[in-house]
């Protein structure tokens, strides 16, 4: 729970350079976590995802929130702090 709180503050005080590219950072872990899985965006929808709002979350173009961030992490059955690693 505190490593969610450090995420949330450094959403916070991000700059808008450096909210795009934790957006990014997410986009390419969540990617990168279906993959794996051998899961295609259009399998994406058995988790209860609308196929064009999960491939904006994968282009970066979604501004996620947490319970989006949860959702992900059920799906891919991995902690939320994966989507934020380098």
């Amino acid at each position: 729970m505190f490593y969610l709180v450090r995420v949330m503050h450094h959403l916070i005080m991000a700059s808008d350079k450096g909210y795009d590219r934790l957006l990014k950072k997410v986009a390419e872990n969540v990617k990168r976590l279906r993959k794996k899985q051998g899961i295609t965006q259009e399998g994406m929808t058995d988790f209860g995802f609308n196929y064009r709002h999960y491939q904006k979350i994968e282009g970066g173009e979604y501004s996620f929130n947490l319970f989006t961030l949860h959702r992900l992490s059920q799906a891919f059955k991995v902690e939320i702090k994966e989507f934020f690693k380098d």
